[in-house]
């Protein structure tokens, strides 16, 4: 991959997330009964990445679970401008019952 296509990649991937996030603000404020879905989504997608990364034996050259793990954070800190929303975080894969 040269540098061009890593700059096409890096766009997209800055495209979808942006789409992403506008499409969860709507799904708050349209539906707030979803919040706690979406706060559990997020808290999902940690759980998935820090375990890839556990599988991994930690060995990640490139840092791409701590990238992955910033970019998590980062959408939900543009999802969720209230965490009192999410309630107590549950920590666990699917969490809330």
């Amino acid at each position: 991959m040269n540098d061009t296509d890593a700059a096409i990649v890096r766009s997209e991937l800055v495209a979808l997330q942006a789409v992403l996030i506008a499409l969860m603000r709507r799904m708050v404020r349209h539906a707030p009964e979803m919040s706690p879905v979406l706060c559990g989504a997020f808290e999902d997608a940690e759980a998935i990445v820090t375990g890839v990364a556990m599988r991994m034996d930690m060995e990640d050259p490139g840092g791409s679970a701590f990238g992955a793990l910033r970019v998590i954070e980062e959408m939900r800190a543009g999802v969720i401008k209230d965490e009192a929303i999410c309630g107590e975080r549950s920590g666990a894969l699917g969490g809330q019952s």
